[in-house]
């Protein structure tokens, strides 16, 4: 078992760096991998803002690597990813909206954007 961090899984994903990208592709194949939802919102970020990543490119990237890690919520998470996609709310709010369309949880916020969608 191992927790990866946002650098270790971009480098796989962006194939920037051959070796480290390479050293990421044996951990995925050989080892159980972790992803935490703090670090999958550091990728969001990156790709997003250093990288200028879609919206959508973000979505059909980080949902196919859930499919290689262990990820709580990963229902969740993947339906965050769409609404990243097809929104313009920040990923952290596309987490909540997703956890209220999911599982029906109350959300409490001041955000116009993010209520409007709670509706």
């Amino acid at each position: 078992m191992v927790y990866a961090d946002a650098n270790c899984l971009l480098r796989f994903i962006l194939n920037d760096n051959q070796e480290m990208a390479d050293y990421t592709e044996s951990l995925l194949n050989t080892q159980e991998v972790y992803l935490l939802h703090e670090v999958l919102c550091e990728m969001v970020y990156v790709l997003n803002n250093v990288y200028k990543t879609t919206r959508k490119e973000i979505n059909t990237i980080l949902s196919a690597l859930i499919e290689y890690v262990i990820i709580n919520d990963s229902d969740v998470m993947k339906k965050a990813l769409q609404f990243y996609a097809d929104t313009t709310l920040d990923f952290v709010d596309c987490i909540l909206l997703a956890y209220f369309k999911n599982n029906k949880i109350q959300i409490a916020t001041f955000d116009k954007k993010l209520k409007n969608k709670l509706k």
